[in-house]
C-alpha cells in the first residue's frame, strides 16, 4: 500500500534567523506535526487512543534529518509521510520535505507508545502495523541509526536550562524539538544548521527541571552532543554533521 500523508507548511518570519532561513528546530516541528496529523487520518493518535478509552500516546525516541537545503522565508513546505513497519514496542515513520518539486530533506524516525500513567512502554497496537507503507524503499535505508553516546566530558561551558511549563506538550513531559532547541545552543553557529542531524531520546523531563546542554566537536565538521540532567543523566544524545 502507498499510505502517505501530505502536509503543507508556510515558512513563518519566526521560524528563521537572521538569514531568513527556517531553523532545525523549525523543521522537526513541521515533522512532528506531519506526524501527528496522518496518525490521526490513520486512526491511531493519541486522541482516537483516548476515544477508545486508552490513555496511552506515542513518544519519539530517534529522528534523523538529512537536509539539502533548508527553506526560506514565505517558502512553502509540504512532509510528505508514512509508516515504514516496526516491531512489538517501536513503529518507524519516514518523511520526505519538498519545495515544489525540489526535495529538499528527508528524514527518518522511530516512536514507542507509553502508558501516561506509568509512564512505561506498551506493545504497538497491532492495528497499527495494518497501516504499512510497503511501496516506497526506506528514505535512509534499511538501518538508518547509529548507537550514539556522549562523547565529550563534564565542561565549565556547558548551556544550562530550566524547562518552563511553555515546554511541556501533551504527553506531560517536555517536547521533544525543545531538546533539539537546546542542543542548537550548545553548538557554534557555523554548525547549527546541520545537513545531517541524528538525535536519540532517553529519559524525560519534567516542568521546573534543570538540563545542562554540550557539544564537542569529535571530527571536523562532527559534533557530539547531549543534553543531561545536573547529575549527569542523558536526556537526549545527539550526532550533528555540518
Amino acid at each position: 500500500m502507498d499510505i502517505v500523508g501530505r502536509y503543507e507548511f508556510q515558512v513563518r518570519s519566526y521560524e528563521c534567523g537572521a538569514g531568513g532561513v527556517a531553523s532545525l528546530p523549525s523543521v522537526c516541528n513541521y515533522l512532528q506535526e506531519a506526524a501527528s496529523l496522518h496518525a490521526e487520518q490513520l486512526g491511531f493518535s493519541k486522541s482516537n487512543f483516548a476515544s477508545e478509552g486508552e490513555n496511552i500516546s506515542w513518544v519519539l525516541t530517534r529522528l534523523r534529518v538529512q537536509m539539502t537545503r533548508y527553506p526560506r522565508w514565505e517558502e512553502k513546505v509540504v512532509v510528505e509521510t508514512c509508516p515504514r513497519g516496526g516491531r512489538r514496542i517501536t513503529a518507524y515513520r519516514d518523511f520526505v520535505l519538498r519545495v515544489g518539486d525540489e526535495a529538499i530533506g528527508v528524514a527518518t524516525s522511530e516512536w514507542v507508545i507509553i502508558d501516561l500513567v506509568t509512564r512505561k512502554v506498551v506493545a504497538v497496537p497491532a492495528f497499527v502495523f495494518d497501516h504499512v507503507n510497503d511501496v516506497r524503499p526506506p528514505v535512509l535505508g534499511g538501518d538508518p541509526f547509529a548507537k550514539l553516546r556522549w562523547a565529550g566530558s563534564p565542561t565549565e561551558n556547558a548551556r544550562r536550562f530550566r524547562a518552563r511549563r511553555g515546554d511541556i506538550d501533551l504527553n506531560g513531559h517536555v517536547n521533544n524539538v525543545h531538546y533539539v532547541e537546546w542542543v542548537v545552543e550548545a553548538l557554534p553557529e557555523a554548525a547549527a544548521a546541520a545537513r545531517d542531524f541524528e538525535i536519540v531520546f532517553k529519559s524525560e523531563t519534567l516542568a521546573g527541571e534543570e538540563v545542562c546542554a554540550e557539544a564537542v566537536e569529535t571530527t571536523p565538521g562532527v559534533w557530539s552532543a547531549h543534553v543531561a540532567s545536573p547529575a549527569g543523566q542523558d536526556h537526549v544524545v545527539a550526532l550533528v554533521r555540518c
